[in-house]
């Protein structure tokens, strides 16, 4: 079966649902994710899931007062024709409330490599690095 919109949709709900183990269960350890910008302190390449997630994911908890709401705005997937290998771009909006009680929202796009079984090998993430920058360097 080729890699459909509807199975990256099932994966990114778990987000959505604010249920990142979920999510991140459906990652291989070994992913290549690279999150764009110089400017802020997320942005960096990491190759593997126990350091993205130590190192960016969870580091934007601390200055929010509650988990970011996440919605996917769009997605649009590509099959390889092996299975459920393919890549896929997903479009989300984000929104939260910083420490400070400022609203925080912000838009990503992620491109993103699935392998032959659906799980996430690369991870492409691009979102307004200023709008980041000034969340973090006002909250911390």
């Amino acid at each position: 079966m080729p890699l459909t919109k509807s199975h990256v949709l099932s994966l990114f709900t778990h987000l959505t649902a604010n249920q990142p183990a979920t999510f991140f269960a459906h990652v291989v350890d070994n992913v290549d994710w690279h999150v764009t910008g110089e400017s802020h302190a997320l942005a960096g390449h990491w190759h593997s899931k126990e350091s993205f997630f130590r190192d960016s994911w969870m580091s934007v908890g601390p200055v929010l007062l509650r988990p970011m709401e996440l919605s996917v705005e769009g997605v649009i997937a590509e099959a390889d024709g092996r299975g459920l290998e393919g890549r896929a771009c997903v479009e989300m909006r984000g929104k939260g409330v910083l420490g400070d009680g400022r609203e925080y929202n912000n838009e990503y796009c992620w491109v993103v490599s699935f392998n032959e079984e659906g799980l996430i090998t690369k991870v492409r993430a691009y979102l307004d690095t200023a709008r980041l920058q000034n969340a973090l360097k006002r909250n911390d």
